[in-house]
């Protein structure tokens, strides 16, 4: 990490250096147009996708009062349901599941894509799209500083997503 240059550990990148890196590989850009935190605001979890550009989407919380106020971001302005908005308490590792799980995205018409939960929404999509299984495996990681089981969970409930469309797909064969 001492050798990166400090500019890649910024939380944000000027627009030059957002443009030099994804000259070197579009993956590079992933995460850097995210917006920007608010005033008190962490990450609590993170939903990366290994697409061309490695989407991600961001949870955040902030303290308002005496309740925590959440909100799920991405590169491109989407707007989500949330399950719930607040909390008067952080919430468990449970209860961070169920609300990533229950996540809805504003202009998701296909009942299908989030059968599986928000998480494997994309998964579910791009396979429904035409994309290759094998290719889907490892396109969603999810990953938290503060809820350090919370992407061994899906990693679990990935390779769970993964085995059944694998049989499906053997069954069809």
């Amino acid at each position: 990490m001492e050798q990166l240059h400090e500019n890649l550990l910024a939380d944000t990148l000027d627009q030059q250096e957002r443009q030099s890196l994804g000259a070197i590989h579009p993956t590079f850009m992933g995460g850097e147009y995210l917006p920007n935190y608010g005033r008190s605001e962490v990450e609590i979890a993170r939903i990366e996708l290994e697409s061309t550009t490695y989407d991600v989407i961001s949870v955040r919380a902030r303290p308002v009062g005496t309740r925590i106020k959440y909100r799920l971001v991405d590169e491109y302005s989407s707007e989500y349901r949330l399950p719930r908005q607040t909390s008067s308490r952080p919430l468990s590792l449970g209860e961070l599941i169920r609300f990533l799980d229950s996540v809805e995205q504003g202009d998701v018409s296909e009942p299908s894509w989030t059968q599986f939960g928000f998480v494997l929404s994309s998964s579910q999509c791009n396979l429904e799209c035409g994309a290759d299984l094998e290719t889907l495996r490892d396109f969603t990681q999810v990953e938290s500083d503060y809820y350090p089981d919370l992407a061994s969970h899906y990693a679990k409930a990935i390779q769970e997503w993964y085995d059944a469309r694998l049989a499906e797909l053997s069954a069809e064969a």
